[in-house]
């Protein structure tokens, strides 16, 4: 089985004023708890050779890479569980973006770039938007409501949208009840019925499977022909029983594989994957076709 990842998380390539979220024990005690990680692998002067090493281990052909963000810089990052950001200075946006285009450069045809971009920025976050597909060449662009601190039906969430749709580019949305110690209730699945009603046109990726919401997720799958999933962040072998009937009837073609690297290690969510009882045809479309063609990759 050759797989393609729907998202990794970008390694960081400089020491230099960075911050290891995944190392934080005040808003990501539960993701060390949760996978049994220091963020050891997404530490300081990790590179992507090393990932794409990885992805050569297990068998993957393509992955999607997620920039850097606000969350990695002291400037940009929250205080606390409930502080909402205020968009990223252009500045450090470039700088991470910049990063992420040299190992997308540097491994052409192998990494593919994304962006999350914070809808909190206002007109800032849509310019930003714009350089991100243009300029660096993203072929996704990422929102976590969890991270910003407001739900994904804020008004300067639509902005965002709209610019997605008029370039064609998917938007991953993060669902369900988060990693880090940040609200809930601001991904619970509902709120993307308003969304993806008023933008027919948007790809839309909810990421993380949805839990505990995982029902609400799937009748929006059901729903809207515009709407698709990742398992992204959970072990293949724990999905829900009523999403792998999904992806073995009507929904062979709107759910697809991914590790979230390094919460998950490549070789555990690839290896985990074939012990799902998929059909062949679900089992290749989750696995490698699915992303192939949600994310327009060539």
């Amino acid at each position: 089985m050759k797989y393609i990842d729907g998202w990794s998380n970008m390694p960081m390539l400089t020491k230099d004023e960075l911050v290891n979220e995944f190392a934080d024990e005040v808003l990501n005690s539960n993701v060390n708890k949760w996978f049994k990680t220091s963020g050891g692998s997404r530490g300081p002067g990790t590179s992507a050779a090393e990932l794409v090493a990885m992805m050569d281990g297990a068998g993957v052909e393509k992955t999607l890479i997620s920039a850097l963000h606000s969350w990695s810089h002291p400037d940009t990052r929250p205080r606390g569980v409930f502080q909402a950001t205020a968009g990223m200075p252009d500045d450090i946006f470039d700088t991470f973006l910049e990063q992420m285009a040299v190992a997308t450069t540097e491994h052409q045809g192998r990494l593919y770039g994304t962006a999350l971009i914070d809808p909190m920025g206002g007109l800032k976050a849509y310019r930003q938007l714009d350089r991100a597909v243009k300029d660096y060449g993203c072929v996704a662009i990422r929102v976590m409501a969890a991270m910003f601190g407001e739900p994904y039906d804020h008004p300067l969430y639509y902005p965002v949208y709209a610019k997605c749709a008029e370039l064609g580019v998917p938007i991953t949305m993060n669902l369900g009840v988060p990693g880090p110690m940040r609200r809930a209730a601001l991904q619970h699945p509902a709120q993307l019925d308003d969304i993806l009603l008023a933008f027919p046109e948007l790809t839309v990726v909810g990421t993380h499977i949805g839990h505990p919401w995982h029902l609400e997720t799937l009748a929006l799958l059901q729903k809207h022909p515009n709407f698709y999933l990742m398992t992204s962040g959970w072990s293949p072998k724990y999905i829900p029983t009523e999403i792998v009937h999904f992806m073995n009837t009507r929904g062979k073609n709107q759910v697809m594989w991914a590790s979230d690297f390094p919460l998950l290690s490549v070789e555990r969510a690839a290896a985990d994957a074939l012990e799902l009882p998929l059909k062949d045809d679900a089992m290749l479309n989750y696995c490698h076709d699915n992303c192939l063609e949600v994310f327009k990759l060539d």
